[in-house]
């Protein structure tokens, strides 16, 4: 006995220097190897991959070299796929430092594999500027800096870690983007650096209040561990991570643009043709009250309130491809934290579950089909319902459905071109719910809707809107990476009973629409998006980057142009469900549409060191 005890000890002990480095670090949404590996599944040099990302380290890696092996790319491009694989190693590899000049270079001291681990810090800073039109408006200066010191590395053949904490120093403007583009880098309150310690509550901030410069310090940390095993067969991660769940340039159900969260993910892909995802996370809140005088959907953790105290659920089953066709059904919800087994459940169907709790959680589901036409092009659709009512699907309000239909193309011209073209509509109460108001799981009312930490989770845009979208992504040679984007957002105001538009804060009055009269369906008229529309922004936006060869500092500059086109309206308020004000459709215009435009140039660096 003693015997087999020494050698199961002895095999434990020299396992993690007889392997190879696992590296599943997650490859975070927004690495240029994504652009690379879409336009290499548009022109059929690869097959299409899981629309559940991000892909770990060696996933990534995997893919690029079945790139360099295939004749669809030029040799202008492989080298481009060479100079992705390369930062890859130069972040998540296994290769040591070995002199201090190298570590200089590099930014990190590694020690030498199989089980690697480094130490490391990122630094980096951009700086917007922006020239408002309005009458007596001053500019827009939007600056942000950041540091963060990591240690990252393998453990055994399956795991690999990750532990960051960073530091930011910001002074945000929102008019430098479209106000479902602004990004706050903090989790749970930003602190004014300068000016006594007082915590961000509105934006802009009155000039009265506002400390040396404006800035304030916030934190984020994004740790992870990642595990896989047999090839992919099944791998887990536990982390906060930004995570894109669908086939679009953002998506209905979980979007890249959607602030991270820590979260448990697992992945079953036990044949090529079928995938399994699930995800459980704890969402979060930014102390911040207002920005523009409209509510922030998140909370000023001064007063404790809970209003936004939620937990995030999600899975997505992936079928194919078969001849290039790919089919996803997904589920998600978001509930109010509590231990709910059924929620926790990898297997569960949850609306099944919300319906026999009562009704109190937010449940979303929907599908998408994408069709990648090896050498033209990838066309994709989905659909997400909120509420499914009856057989009037566009004339009903209380069919609370979003459509997305896209398509991305690979022209060759430049290197890895990739063109996007997309059109998402997202209804009025998509994502809402409703705001409860008995101390059920709370003793304070709670409300949950799809947001984390103030910004959504699904589609980036306020709901009644329509956007039409086209991006372009392209590579110039030694590493000159050019992104471009065009984007025109719809907002309708039919069902706002606020002066402000539609929010993901405004409800359905369910009693107005089961027992009230005066319109089509109980008290509501049917949708009439176009003749409502209140607000179109248009908005341009040109960057370009470059990471120097010598050094591992990437540069970047910025030209951005919002032109914002609003008309006043009156809605009809009226009295409804648990207290909650109501507008049945019916919108009063008035007075001439007004113009403004801010145009914005941004620089920015970050330095791996």
């Amino acid at each position: 006995m003693r015997g087999k005890r020494f050698l199961v000890l002895a095999v434990l002990l020299i396992l993690p220097v007889c392997v190879f480095a696992a590296q599943f670090h997650s490859v975070p949404i927004g690495n240029e190897a994504y652009k690379l590996i879409d336009a290499a599944v548009v022109r059929g040099a690869i097959a299409p991959q899981s629309d559940a990302r991000p892909y770990n380290v060696n996933v990534v890696r995997a893919l690029l070299n079945e790139m360099l092996a295939s004749d669809c790319f030029t040799a202008s491009e492989k080298n481009q796929i060479n100079r992705v694989l390369g930062d890859l190693e130069s972040q998540y590899g296994d290769a040591p430092t070995s002199e201090f000049n190298d570590i200089f270079k590099k930014g990190y001291l590694r020690s030498a594999s199989p089980n690697s681990t480094s130490v490391g810090a990122v630094a980096s800073f951009d700086f917007a500027l922006g020239i408002d039109s309005t009458e007596g408006a001053a500019d827009a200066i939007d600056a942000r800096f950041s540091g963060m010191a990591y240690i990252r590395g393998d453990l055994f053949s399956f795991m690999s870690f990750d532990l960051n904490f960073k530091l930011n120093l910001d002074r945000i403007d929102p008019r430098t983007r479209l106000a479902t583009d602004l990004v706050i880098n903090c989790d749970g309150f930003y602190m004014d650096f300068f000016h006594g310690g007082d915590r961000l509550t509105e934006l802009p901030r009155p000039e009265e209040e506002v400390g040396m410069f404006g800035f304030f310090l916030g934190i984020e940390s994004f740790p992870e561990v990642s595990l896989s095993f047999k090839d992919e067969l099944f791998s887990a991660r536990i982390g906060t991570v930004r995570r894109s769940w669908g086939p679009g340039f953002n998506n209905l159900g979980l979007s890249g643009s959607a602030r991270a969260f820590d979260g448990i993910e697992l992945s079953l892909h036990p044949v090529s043709w079928f995938r399994y995802d699930v995800l459980t996370g704890s969402l979060g809140n930014v102390s911040l009250d207002s920005v523009f005088g409209v509510e922030w959907p998140s909370e000023n953790m001064d007063t404790k309130g809970g209003k936004y105290s939620n937990n995030f659920s999600m899975h997505r089953v992936e079928i194919g491809p078969f001849a290039g066709v790919k089919f996803g059904i997904w589920e998600s919800v978001v509930w109010r934290k509590r231990f709910e087994i059924s929620y926790l459940n990898p297997f569960a169907i949850y609306m099944f579950t919300q319906n026999a709790l009562g009704d109190y959680d937010n449940v979303l589901a929907g599908f998408d089909l994408s069709y990648t036409l090896a050498g033209v092009g990838r066309f994709y659709a989905a659909l997400a319902m909120d509420e499914l009512n009856n057989a009037k699907l566009f004339s009903n309000p209380r069919n609370i459905l979003s459509y997305q239909i896209g398509a991305q193309f690979s022209p060759r011209i430049l290197d890895f071109s990739l063109l996007t073209v997309q059109a998402t509509y997202v209804p009025s109460f998509f994502g809402s719910h409703y705001q409860a108001q008995e101390p059920l799981f709370a003793d304070v009312p709670y409300t949950t809707a799809y947001v984390n930490k103030g910004q959504n989770i699904s589609y980036p845009v306020n709901p009644d809107t329509l956007e039409i979208l086209l991006n372009c992504k392209t590579t110039l040679e030694k590493g000159w990476v050019i992104d471009m984007t065009v984007k025109d957002q719809m907002r309708s105001a039919q069902y706002s009973y606020k002066t402000t538009g539609t929010d993901i804060l405004t409800y359905m009055s369910y009693d107005a629409y089961d027992y009230g009269d005066g319109g089509d369906f109980g008290a509501y008229h049917k949708r009439a998006f176009f003749d409502n529309i209140w607000n179109n922004a248009l908005a341009v936006e040109g960057k370009v980057e470059k990471k120097l060869d010598a050094f591992p500092i990437t540069v970047g500059f910025g030209l951005n142009c919002i032109w914002n086109m609003t008309r006043a309206f009156s809605p009809t308020v009226m009295h409804g469900y648990e207290g909650y004000d109501f507008n049945p459709g019916a919108v009063e215009f008035s007075g001439d549409w007004e113009n403004t435009v801010v145009v914005s140039v941004s620089m920015g660096a970050k330095i791996y060191y």
